[in-house]
């Protein structure tokens, strides 16, 4: 009997360094350098179980060179058709799937790291099942946030652990998406 093999489903899981009032950066334009060596070694140890990335065009701006050598997926609407650049892959949403793109790569875990727009478009394509949120004891007062979402909409997640990364308070939680 042959039996087709059911599609393995794509895990995607989300990576988050926040301030204590929710910003993930200054500005569109500056970096994470603000985390802790404990958020980085995290992030980087994480990184190596993913078969991609995806990231908007400014967080590629930002982080093109360590990007370069990972199979990026950068989320623009800058062009119209999908372009390719070694492992660098530029893909317009509104044009096609990117479901559909992702899986035809064959990719089972995929990595979303940001910003805030990218957040909000898997959340809202249902393209994201864990979020690892790292809390840095920081207040920006200003800046960009965690999502940005333009009408209000509530999703449900559930608090899977908490672990205090070192002794100035920078916590790390993990998050399952219950919707």
């Amino acid at each position: 009997m042959n039996r087709k093999s059911k599609p393995h489903k794509v895990i995607y899981t989300a990576y988050v360094a926040t301030s204590i009032d929710g910003r993930i950066a200054e500005s569109h334009q500056s970096g994470i350098d603000w985390t802790s060596k404990e958020d980085w070694n995290f992030f980087q140890k994480s990184l190596n179980k993913m078969d991609a990335v995806i990231v908007g065009h400014n967080t590629y701006k930002v982080s093109k060179d360590r990007l370069k050598r990972r199979n990026t997926i950068v989320l623009t609407s800058k062009i119209n058709k999908l372009k390719t650049q070694d492992k660098i892959v530029f893909f317009n949403p509104k044009n096609s799937s990117l479901e559909k793109f992702l899986s035809s790569k064959g990719y089972k875990n995929i990595a979303v790291l940001g910003g805030g727009k990218v957040y909000d478009f898997c959340l809202s394509n249902k393209m994201l099942d864990e979020l690892f949120v790292t809390i840095e004891p920081y207040v920006f007062t200003n800046g960009v946030p965690m999502f940005s979402g333009i009408r209000f909409r509530k999703y449900k997640f559930s608090l899977v652990t908490v672990k205090r990364l070192n002794k100035t308070g920078t916590l790390l939680l993990k998050y399952k998406n219950e919707n």
